[in-house]
């Protein structure tokens, strides 16, 4: 990984960070958790989706094959940095484990499937509205 793509990559993990405390200041922090887990899928959705659009529109565009290969994924910045510091899939499990440990299973298995849920509608959300723009341009 070149040095400035680390940077970047760093530099918006402080940013991410920075974002999460942010959340988790004004709200308890099982909410907080739910919400950027839920943010961070639904940009990575986004960034997953306009990629293959550059990469679909660059492939068509060109008549020589080999000229419209990208890096094949989105904005390190983006997904690894970013969404890599605002999200959290351990503190979900320490979530869930306190839940576990005070005998709380019922709660344990709603918020195991409010996020999957959550998070895997705001990821697939995302990418359709994303694909239909780019379909009706």
């Amino acid at each position: 990984m070149p040095s400035r793509v680390a940077v970047g990559v760093a530099a918006a993990g402080i940013v991410g960070a920075a974002v999460r405390w942010g959340v988790a200041a004004q709200a308890d922090d099982t909410w907080a958790l739910l919400i950027v887990n839920v943010v961070g899928c639904g940009i990575v959705g986004w960034a997953t989706a306009r990629r293959e659009r550059v990469w679909t529109r660059r492939l068509t565009q060109s008549s020589i094959p080999s000229a419209g290969r990208v890096d094949g994924g989105p904005s390190p910045w983006l997904t690894a940095g970013f969404c890599g510091a605002l999200t959290s899939m351990s503190a979900l499990a320490l979530q869930l484990a306190r839940y576990l440990d005070d005998g709380r299973f019922a709660s344990a298995g709603a918020w195991l499937g409010v996020t999957v849920a959550a998070c895997t509608a705001a990821f697939v959300g995302c990418r359709i509205a994303v694909i239909a723009r780019w379909r009706r341009s």
